[in-house]
């Protein structure tokens, strides 16, 4: 039997990452690429001082959620936090990022 669409109007098949892009989105309220893009560009967007001691976690409600394993840090990362932001516009000038999340790894 051969692939028939259910919807009438597109007759070809979705791809799997424009498929998981929606469903990031509509979860997460982000896409799987700009997650991917947060992490390659972790770096430039934390900071070197700051890069063995933090890394990104997820997204979520136009959240970037962060983790670090020291306290120090975390308080440091709340204060920069609008920088943080700042950096990932830059990076992704369509991003929905609204705000930062930092917890400590217990």
């Amino acid at each position: 039997m051969p692939w028939e669409s259910l919807d009438k109007n597109n007759q070809e098949p979705i791809r799997i990452n424009t498929l998981l892009n929606t469903i990031m989105n509509r979860l997460a309220g982000t896409s799987g690429t700009e997650i991917e893009k947060i992490f390659n560009n972790w770096e430039k967007i934390i900071g070197p001082k700051f890069i063995e001691h933090a890394h990104p976690m997820h997204v979520h409600n136009k959240c970037l959620y962060i983790q670090t394993n020291n306290a120090a840090v975390a308080k440091d990362l709340k204060w920069r936090s609008e920088k943080i932001l700042e950096n990932v516009n830059e990076i992704l000038p369509n991003t929905s990022l609204e705000t930062v999340k930092i917890r400590v790894k217990n």
